[in-house]
Protein backbone atom coordinates (compact mmCIF):
# COMPACT_ATOMS: atom_id res chain seq x y z
CA UNK A 1 0.00 0.00 0.00
CA UNK A 2 1.40 3.76 -1.02
CA UNK A 3 0.04 6.71 -0.85
CA UNK A 4 0.86 10.19 -2.31
CA UNK A 5 -0.17 13.75 -1.74
CA UNK A 6 -1.34 16.35 -4.31
CA UNK A 7 0.21 19.28 -4.69
CA UNK A 8 -1.71 23.39 -3.92
CA UNK A 9 -2.87 22.59 -7.54
CA UNK A 10 -4.77 19.41 -7.39
CA UNK A 11 -1.63 17.67 -9.37
CA UNK A 12 -0.07 14.22 -7.81
CA UNK A 13 2.15 11.40 -9.06
CA UNK A 14 1.37 7.84 -7.98
CA UNK A 15 2.89 4.26 -9.66
CA UNK A 16 0.16 1.72 -9.67
CA UNK A 17 0.12 -1.75 -11.28
CA UNK A 18 -3.21 -2.29 -14.20
CA UNK A 19 -5.99 -3.59 -11.89
CA UNK A 20 -5.02 -1.57 -8.81
CA UNK A 21 -7.11 0.31 -6.75
CA UNK A 22 -6.44 3.86 -6.08
CA UNK A 23 -8.25 5.56 -3.41
CA UNK A 24 -8.73 9.19 -3.40
CA UNK A 25 -10.37 11.18 -0.21
CA UNK A 26 -9.79 14.47 1.11
CA UNK A 27 -11.28 15.97 4.24
CA UNK A 28 -15.29 17.17 3.82
CA UNK A 29 -15.38 14.90 0.39
CA UNK A 30 -16.24 11.54 -0.03
CA UNK A 31 -14.09 8.69 -0.88
CA UNK A 32 -13.40 7.64 -4.21
CA UNK A 33 -11.65 4.45 -5.68
CA UNK A 34 -10.59 4.07 -9.13
CA UNK A 35 -8.86 1.11 -11.07
CA UNK A 36 -5.68 2.18 -12.57
CA UNK A 37 -5.79 1.40 -16.57
CA UNK A 38 -3.29 -0.87 -18.24
CA UNK A 39 -1.04 2.35 -19.67
CA UNK A 40 0.18 5.49 -18.10
CA UNK A 41 -2.13 7.87 -18.27
CA UNK A 42 -3.39 11.32 -16.68
CA UNK A 43 -6.93 11.56 -15.30
CA UNK A 44 -8.64 13.88 -13.78
CA UNK A 45 -10.74 12.85 -10.76
CA UNK A 46 -13.13 14.89 -9.14
CA UNK A 47 -14.80 14.28 -5.67
CA UNK A 48 -18.18 14.74 -4.07
CA UNK A 49 -18.53 17.37 -1.25
CA UNK A 50 -20.47 15.47 1.72
CA UNK A 51 -22.08 17.32 3.87
CA UNK A 52 -22.69 16.92 8.17
CA UNK A 53 -25.47 17.57 9.83
CA UNK A 54 -24.48 18.24 13.51
CA UNK A 55 -26.39 18.19 16.36
CA UNK A 56 -28.26 21.00 18.05
CA UNK A 57 -26.82 22.59 20.86
CA UNK A 58 -28.30 25.02 23.38
CA UNK A 59 -26.71 27.82 24.97
CA UNK A 60 -27.92 29.19 28.28
CA UNK A 61 -26.73 32.57 29.51
CA UNK A 62 -25.11 32.78 33.09
CA UNK A 63 -27.85 33.05 35.88
CA UNK A 64 -26.60 33.98 39.03
CA UNK A 65 -29.37 33.64 41.12
CA UNK A 66 -29.89 30.03 39.26
CA UNK A 67 -26.49 28.74 39.60
CA UNK A 68 -26.46 30.08 43.13
CA UNK A 69 -29.90 28.84 44.06
CA UNK A 70 -28.50 25.26 42.58
CA UNK A 71 -25.54 24.97 44.65
CA UNK A 72 -27.21 25.81 47.65
CA UNK A 73 -29.47 23.06 47.39
CA UNK A 74 -26.81 20.49 45.97
CA UNK A 75 -24.49 21.91 49.19
CA UNK A 76 -27.97 22.47 51.74
CA UNK A 77 -26.37 20.78 54.43
CA UNK A 78 -23.24 22.29 54.67
CA UNK A 79 -24.65 25.89 53.92
CA UNK A 80 -27.06 25.34 56.72
CA UNK A 81 -24.33 23.70 59.42
CA UNK A 82 -24.54 25.60 62.36
CA UNK A 83 -21.97 24.82 64.95
CA UNK A 84 -23.80 23.31 67.82
CA UNK A 85 -24.44 26.12 70.85
CA UNK A 86 -25.20 25.76 74.48
CA UNK A 87 -29.00 25.33 73.97
CA UNK A 88 -28.46 22.27 71.92
CA UNK A 89 -26.45 20.86 74.82
CA UNK A 90 -28.70 21.04 77.44
CA UNK A 91 -31.63 19.63 74.71
CA UNK A 92 -29.73 16.70 73.79
CA UNK A 93 -28.28 16.42 78.18
CA UNK A 94 -31.23 14.80 79.49
CA UNK A 95 -31.72 12.41 76.58
CA UNK A 96 -28.12 11.48 75.38
CA UNK A 97 -25.50 12.73 77.68
CA UNK A 98 -23.16 11.41 74.91
CA UNK A 99 -24.05 13.08 72.24
CA UNK A 100 -24.07 16.23 74.26
CA UNK A 101 -20.71 15.48 75.25
CA UNK A 102 -19.51 15.36 71.38
CA UNK A 103 -20.85 18.80 70.69
CA UNK A 104 -18.50 20.05 73.71
CA UNK A 105 -15.78 18.40 72.05
CA UNK A 106 -14.18 20.02 68.44
CA UNK A 107 -14.17 17.12 66.69
CA UNK A 108 -11.97 16.74 63.17
CA UNK A 109 -15.50 16.33 61.00
CA UNK A 110 -16.99 19.23 62.86
CA UNK A 111 -14.29 21.43 61.67
CA UNK A 112 -14.27 20.42 58.10
CA UNK A 113 -17.56 20.74 57.89
CA UNK A 114 -16.99 24.65 58.87
CA UNK A 115 -14.32 25.13 56.66
CA UNK A 116 -16.30 23.70 53.48
CA UNK A 117 -19.18 25.66 54.29
CA UNK A 118 -16.44 28.83 54.68
CA UNK A 119 -15.02 27.86 51.46
CA UNK A 120 -18.55 27.68 49.79
CA UNK A 121 -19.68 31.37 51.09
CA UNK A 122 -16.46 32.54 50.01
CA UNK A 123 -17.13 31.32 46.80
CA UNK A 124 -20.04 32.28 46.07
CA UNK A 125 -19.28 35.97 47.05
CA UNK A 126 -16.61 35.33 44.20
CA UNK A 127 -18.75 34.66 41.54
CA UNK A 128 -21.33 36.90 42.26
CA UNK A 129 -18.50 39.72 42.51
CA UNK A 130 -17.23 38.12 38.90
CA UNK A 131 -21.28 38.29 37.42
CA UNK A 132 -21.49 41.89 38.17
CA UNK A 133 -18.20 43.06 38.08
CA UNK A 134 -17.96 41.24 34.59
CA UNK A 135 -15.16 42.26 31.74
CA UNK A 136 -17.79 43.06 28.87
CA UNK A 137 -19.09 45.56 31.49
CA UNK A 138 -15.44 47.09 32.28
CA UNK A 139 -14.50 46.73 28.58
CA UNK A 140 -17.47 48.85 27.86
CA UNK A 141 -17.05 51.44 30.14
CA UNK A 142 -13.07 51.62 30.00
CA UNK A 143 -12.58 50.93 26.01
CA UNK A 144 -9.34 48.73 28.21
CA UNK A 145 -8.50 45.13 26.21
CA UNK A 146 -6.68 42.20 27.54
CA UNK A 147 -4.18 42.17 29.22
CA UNK A 148 -4.62 45.74 30.26
CA UNK A 149 -7.96 44.69 30.88
CA UNK A 150 -7.42 41.76 33.02
CA UNK A 151 -5.03 44.15 35.22
CA UNK A 152 -7.20 47.12 35.27
CA UNK A 153 -9.68 44.37 36.88
CA UNK A 154 -7.48 42.77 39.24
CA UNK A 155 -6.14 46.36 40.67
CA UNK A 156 -9.73 47.66 40.99
CA UNK A 157 -11.99 44.37 42.00
CA UNK A 158 -14.85 45.82 44.08
CA UNK A 159 -15.57 43.66 47.03
CA UNK A 160 -18.98 41.72 47.75
CA UNK A 161 -20.07 44.11 50.51
CA UNK A 162 -20.04 47.05 48.09
CA UNK A 163 -21.42 45.01 45.21
CA UNK A 164 -24.63 43.44 46.94
CA UNK A 165 -25.47 47.21 47.96
CA UNK A 166 -24.63 48.82 44.67
CA UNK A 167 -27.03 49.95 42.11
CA UNK A 168 -26.25 50.15 38.27
CA UNK A 169 -25.30 53.70 38.45
CA UNK A 170 -22.90 53.07 41.68
CA UNK A 171 -21.66 50.46 40.37
CA UNK A 172 -20.70 52.14 36.29
CA UNK A 173 -19.58 55.23 38.63
CA UNK A 174 -17.13 53.19 40.64
CA UNK A 175 -15.89 51.87 37.12
CA UNK A 176 -15.42 55.51 35.85
CA UNK A 177 -13.24 57.00 39.14
CA UNK A 178 -11.21 53.50 39.20
CA UNK A 179 -10.40 54.41 35.49
CA UNK A 180 -9.56 57.95 36.05
CA UNK A 181 -7.09 56.70 39.08
CA UNK A 182 -5.73 54.29 36.82
CA UNK A 183 -4.69 57.03 33.62
CA UNK A 184 -3.78 59.39 36.79
CA UNK A 185 -1.36 56.38 38.04
CA UNK A 186 -0.05 55.36 34.34
CA UNK A 187 0.49 58.93 33.52
CA UNK A 188 2.87 59.35 36.62
CA UNK A 189 4.34 56.66 35.55
CA UNK A 190 5.80 57.77 32.39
Amino acid sequence: MTGTLSSESGRYYIEALPGDTIEFSMLSYAQRQVVAPGMSTTQDIYLQRRLFELQGVNVKGINHTKDSLATRQEYGRYFNYKKPGAMDVLKTLPANPITALTYLVPSKTRKRKEQFREQLVYWEKEKYIDYRYSPELVAKMTKLQSPELDTFMHKYRPGYQFLNEASEYDLLLFIKQSFEDYQRQKGNKQ
